[in-house]
């Protein structure tokens, strides 16, 4: 590895690893595979991911009530399940059957919860404002910043207010209040991308909750901002070859890197 890690350009999903487990970053940077199998699980998160990005169209067209919103739901999620092998040819290759209907299943079960919550927020924030914040502008594009030697890609960027803000897509679980900490350096990093690019101050960013119904603004700090900077040098270090210390998480025995996370001086007589 060259000695100047600036030749290396980050990711946010890096700097995501590195929350998770910084060893993460370099298991990854050497080519180990982070998720070599799909599960219905995973499945069940591709789905809504993909369920959300019609949630604009939903709520448009069918007129806002419970059971026409968890139709209008399902409808989307069943096209999503139909158009799935033909986005994602490669993964879907080795996917049997019975684990795709699983996946499409357990995202079927959140329709109810996730119509319930949509039409809280419709009430609370009103149509037009709802609507601002779920509709892109630009879908997944990659922005970078070469003073910041990083890049990386929101699930969106909707226009809120006059501002263009990044909105990130989380199938995953939710916290009561908020958003998760990883949620928000991930919010943060995308805000410091999209002023790179735009010469604009960003100060806020969105975060959905989509196996919930859930939108969460993201108010960007400066505490954000220097989390942010600081992780970017930490994983900059660790992708120029220093192996971070083991640590013992409560994740560490599902972990797909577990057989070779070992002392460090066992690590590198093995890659050395």
């Amino acid at each position: 590895m060259p000695a100047n890690s600036r030749n290396s350009e980050i990711s946010i999903s890096d700097l995501l690893l590195y929350i998770n487990c910084p060893r993460r970053v370099y298991f990854v940077s050497r080519g180990f595979e982070l998720f070599p199998e799909i599960n219905a699980s995973r499945l069940e998160r591709m789905l809504l991911k993909e369920l959300s990005l019609n949630y604009p169209e939903i709520v448009k067209k069918c007129s806002l009530n419970a059971d026409n919103l968890c139709r209008e739901l399902e409808a989307s999620l069943n096209q999503a399940y139909e158009d799935f092998p033909l986005m994602f040819p490669r993964e879907f290759a080795r996917i049997e059957k019975e684990l795709l209907e699983e996946g499409s299943a357990r995202a079927r079960a959140k329709i109810p919860e996730i119509a319930t919550n949509l039409l809280k927020g419709l009430e609370e924030f009103g149509k037009d404002s709802m609507l601002a914040a779920l509709t892109p502008v630009k879908t997944e594009p990659i922005i970078s910043s070469e003073r910041l030697n990083l890049k990386g890609s929101p699930s969106k960027i909707v226009c809120f207010e006059g501002v263009n803000v990044p909105s990130i897509i989380k199938p995953g679980s939710c916290p009561l209040q908020g958003v998760w900490a990883s949620d928000r350096m991930h919010a943060a990093s995308l805000a410091l991308l999209l002023e790179a690019e735009s010469g604009k101050e960003v100060s806020f960013a969105f975060v959905e909750y989509v196996s919930f119904g859930l939108l969460r603004k993201v108010v960007i700090r400066s505490s954000d901002r220097r989390e942010v900077l600081k992780t970017c040098r930490r994983v900059e270090k660790i992708k120029s070859g220093f192996m971070p210390e083991k640590t013992e998480e409560k994740f560490c025995t599902e972990c797909t890197f577990s057989e070779h996370c070992v002392s460090n001086s066992s690590l590198l007589s093995k890659f050395f």
